[in-house]
Order: C-alpha cells, then structure tokens, then sequence
C-alpha cells in the first residue's frame, strides 16, 4: 500500500529544532520533577527502566531502547525503578520543537504521550549518540546536524506508532480526510492567494459550515488562522533568507500593507520582521552548551547531574 499523500506531503514539511539535549543519570533513591514546558520533551532510554508521570495520568514504564515524547505544557515526574537489581536510569532528554508546515506544532492537538520501543533500530540509539557528541564538541553545522537527526529519529517513531495505534494522532488522522488535504494542500501551494473559507470548502467539496468545523477540529484553528500562520511562516523564511524589502515579503505572501503584516508577524513572533531579520532569523547558530540541573533526593534538592542544553 502507498504512504498516505497527505500525510507524506505534511510530514515532508515537518521543520524540527533542539533546544536542550541532556544526558541524565538518576539513581534508585532520586526523582526528576520537570514543570510544564512550551516545547516538546523527548525522553530516550539508554539503560534502566524509566516510571514517567506526566500529570495526573498512570505512571509510563519502559525499557531501554524506549522513545516518548510528552506534548508541550504537561508536568512531569521522573524515577528510576527501585529494585535493587534493576540498576540506576540513564535516559537522553530533550526540549524540541517540531512544527508541520511551518503553520502547527506536531502534537498541538495530542493530550498523551507518545511510547514506543525502538530499541531494534540501531540506527535511533547511533542517531542520539552522535546529538550528543555534536553537543559535546560543536563544530561548524552542529545545530543542522542536531536537528536533522532528530528530525529522522521523530519520523521513525511516528511511523511506528502509526503502525501499533492505527493513527491515533487525532491531527495527523484527521489530515487523512482527502477533502481536508486538498484545501491544506491549495494553502501550501500558494499562501498568497485570496483564500476564504468559502474558497477552501470548494477546494474541499464542502459545504463551507461543514469545512471549518472540520477543519477547526483537525488543526485546533480555524481555516484563516491556518492561512496566515502559513504566510507568516513563508515570510520567515524569506526574511532569513533573502535580502527583499519587508515591503515586497509582505506583498509576496498576501499582505495589503506593510503595516498589517508586521502587527501580525508581531502577534506570533514577538517581534517585528526588521528586529526578526536582525537577529539572524530569530534563532541562536551556536549549538545548546552545558548547564547544572537538579533532582530531588530524600526531600531535598541536590545537583544530581549535568545537563547538555541551554536553559529554554
């Protein structure tokens, strides 16, 4: 059977960064707790088994070669199996952002973590050795390379959950409905069109109330909010990238005026598109460094290792 066009062509855009990679050691006696975070944490188990809370749900238990990915905002709680024999938990730990198309995060609309073992791939557990040592020693493409790996490591995983949970990722299910994809589709194409809701639902074969209901429901925004976060996403880009008047950016990617445009890059940005060209695209080039990190030992807090990363 063929990959799923849609999907494949979502995934195709799927723009993934690291912004803290860790090496963490928890002994039997010690727990990790880590407070909601923007980004998506990874955990990668190297030895041990890992008890994962993450909120108020049951605890997640898993063996080396186990991946999980917590949605951003959620809190968490860390321990190492406590019988004796079972040794103390090595995991890699990351803060990632993945967003698809420029436009929604990878697990904008998931309120689970995501678990699979992938512990007979050796190339995941080679695939994290060498984020680390990129972390370790950086060099000129460091942070390319990073989020590379990453990026190939998430698409394995998702490939496998897909397989084990029958595309259970309401967003990325939902993006199945070939109605769906063919607007999705006609926005990536060509943000700069006059697109409308009732231009999208015709693209669809949709009454337009039926479109923006499903649509909404997929995306978790409405059907313009989609269009101007792929505009503004293009404008980004652009602005890295190319030396164009924001004048000219903002005519390119459908913008009346220079002015609308840059209140709306603001509102996602947080900064105008001059200051966000200044800024060298609005992203550090140098790789995470190092950083102290702590967990909670017999009711205190002690420095229990180091963590490879920047503070996010």
């Amino acid at each position: 059977m063929l990959p799923d066009p849609v999907l494949d062509r979502l995934l195709v855009t799927l723009d993934v960064a690291v912004d803290m990679l860790a090496m963490c050691d928890v002994r039997r006696d010690a727990h990790l707790i880590a407070g909601a975070n923007a980004a998506i944490t990874l955990h990668y188990v190297l030895s041990g088994t890992l008890h994962l809370t993450v909120g108020v749900q049951p605890a997640i238990v898993c063996g080396p070669g186990s991946v999980v990915l917590v949605p951003p905002g959620m809190t968490q709680s860390i321990t190492a199996d406590t019988v004796a024999a079972a040794g103390d938990l090595r995991i890699m730990r990351g803060l990632v952002t993945a967003n698809i198309s420029g436009s929604f995060g990878l697990l904008d609309a998931v309120t689970a973590p995501i678990v699979e073992n992938l512990g007979d791939l050796e190339i995941v557990r080679l695939a994290y050795t060498r984020m680390i040592e990129e972390v370790d020693s950086p060099d000129l493409g460091s942070r390319a390379l990073i989020a590379a790996l990453m990026k190939m490591s998430l698409l394995l995983l998702l490939r496998r959950h897909f397989i084990h949970a029958g595309h259970s990722l309401n967003l990325l299910r939902s993006m199945r409905d070939p109605r769906l994809g063919r607007a999705i589709g006609a926005v990536l194409d060509k943000p700069a069109s006059a697109h409308s809701v009732a231009s999208l639902a015709g693209v669809a074969g949709m009454s337009r109330s039926a479109f923006a209901r499903e649509f909404s429901g997929a995306l978790d925004m409405s059907p313009m909010a989609f269009v101007t976060r792929t505009r503004l996403r293009r404008a980004a880009d652009l602005l890295g990238s190319t030396g164009m008047p924001i004048k000219v950016i903002a005519a390119t990617i459908g913008f009346a005026s220079r002015s609308h445009f840059s209140r709306a890059f603001a509102a996602v940005y947080g900064m105008d598109p001059s200051a966000f060209r200044a800024t060298g695209n609005g992203k550090d080039a140098s790789p995470p460094s190092r950083m102290a990190a702590t967990v909670r030992r017999n009711g205190g807090l002690e420095t229990g290792y180091e963590s490879l990363g920047r503070q996010a």
